[in-house]
């Protein structure tokens, strides 16, 4: 073959059409060998090519046309044998289930059929936003504008009264009306030992108060587990607050009433902090927020997010949720 290579074509045609016979003969017969084991091997590798495909396109169509396995079913391993084998060891944990319409249907008279009393219907924000949606648009918010929640706080609403007692001792009596309970405390601007029963006899009066006041302070009331707002609780906690101090003998001097806030904490890309304090307002302002950015003042970073952040809040506002969380609206500081 090596022969064959280095002749010019005119030559390797008179030495393959020459009779055979002594050398030239051989290397004539060996050429024509050569040819028919190429010519062989090209057959036989497209014989095998076709007998590939053809093997791939018979699973192909054996494939589609199989019953697919269960969801249900399709993490299901059984070893073993007999019902306490199997049992042992079947782990359906993760195991999920797509529904048609008529099993969809099932599931929801089966859940209709649980619920006792009225059920809360769903709307979206009567005045655009929601402060229930506080903590969901910062979430929202932050990523655009490049920054990161670190820390959400919510600040429960406190109603405080500042009042002299009948020793003439100055004290602050005060009620944070957190979403599930009510807690009360009373702090001596000079405290001693001698404010002991007196604290004890302004703490009793308030207590006696508050949880007398169940349809308010016991939850009763579904809005009163999602928020607390100065023209309904905080109404009532200076009432039960002024009250109490005039049963302890006590003589009011100055009241209070802090709403309840979010504190959230963020920190931007060159690792300064941020943060933004929104607060809850009377109807139909209803909220106001203020945006801190950096360790030295950064205006425009904090109206970027006090921008973004309104912008996720008026998107979450047009979400349904149920009715009873009330609206709110915004007023930037």
């Amino acid at each position: 073959m090596r022969v064959l290579s280095i002749l010019p074509p005119d030559r390797v045609d008179r030495i393959i059409n020459r009779p055979s016979g002594g050398h030239l003969g051989s290397l004539s017969s060996g050429y024509h060998r050569l040819v028919m084991l190429q010519r062989t091997s090209r057959h036989l590798l497209h014989c095998s090519a076709a007998g590939i495909l053809a093997i791939a396109i018979a699973s192909a169509i054996g494939g589609c046309g199989a019953d697919p396995q269960p969801a249900a079913a399709s993490n299901e391993d059984f070893t073993g044998s007999g019902l306490e084998s199997a049992s042992s060891v079947i782990d359906d944990r993760w195991a999920s289930v797509v529904l048609d319409a008529s099993q969809r249907a099932e599931v929801r008279d089966i859940l209709r059929g649980a619920v006792s009393g009225e059920t809360v219907p769903l709307g979206t924000a009567v005045f655009g936003i929601r402060f229930e949606d506080v903590p969901r648009a910062i979430l929202t918010a932050a990523p655009t504008v490049e920054m990161a929640v670190m820390r959400q706080a919510f600040i429960p609403a406190i109603a405080s009264v500042t009042f002299r007692d009948a020793f003439g001792q100055e004290a602050v009596a005060s009620i944070d009306l957190g979403r599930m309970t009510a807690l009360s405390t009373v702090r001596y601007l000079v405290p001693g030992d001698d404010v002991a029963r007196p604290r004890s006899r302004m703490l009793d009066a308030i207590n006696g108060l508050l949880w007398s006041d169940g349809n308010f302070f016991a939850g009763s009331t579904a809005h009163r587990l999602a928020s607390a707002r100065a023209e309904v609780e905080g109404v009532e906690a200076l009432r039960i607050l002024k009250e109490a101090v005039e049963e302890a003998g006590g003589t009011l001097l100055s009241s209070a009433f802090e709403p309840e806030k979010y504190e959230i904490d963020l920190l931007m890309l060159d690792d300064e902090p941020a943060r933004l304090e929104v607060r809850r307002e009377p109807d139909p302002r209803v909220l106001s927020w203020t945006a801190h950015a950096g360790t030295f003042s950064s205006p425009e970073k904090a109206s970027d997010l006090g921008s973004a952040f309104e912008k996720a809040l008026r998107e979450w506002g047009r979400t349904p949720m149920p009715a009873e969380t009330r609206d709110v609206a915004t007023e930037k500081n």
